[in-house]
């Protein structure tokens, strides 16, 4: 019963890292070497990129739950979460950044 309510919950941190992941992409290339001046072509890429990691992700979190192979379910969910709060340790770093 645990078991749906990780997946579930898996489900909904996928949707945030897309959300985080897809906001987050400019700053994610400035912080990469694109300096103030990110191109489009740089943030279409991560986005593009990020797009396969969410579809990884999902796909993940589905063998595990399907297939009950429970210890996936929790490894997909620590990755998620380390991704997630990655992301917006970045976002953070490059607002404090600009700040000054």
């Amino acid at each position: 019963m645990i078991f749906t309510y990780i997946f579930v919950a898996n489900i909904f941190l996928i949707f945030i890292d897309a959300t985080v992941g897809y906001h987050a992409a400019p700053s994610i290339t400035m912080l990469a070497g694109g300096g103030e001046q990110a191109g489009e072509g740089a943030v279409r890429g991560v986005r593009r990129l990020l797009a396969w990691v969410v579809a990884l992700y999902m796909f993940f979190n589905c063998l595990a739950f399907f297939g009950q192979r429970w210890w996936l379910l929790y490894f997909t969910s620590a990755v998620l979460v380390v991704d997630v709060a990655a992301q917006l340790l970045i976002v953070r770093k490059m607002m404090n950044r600009r700040g000054r």
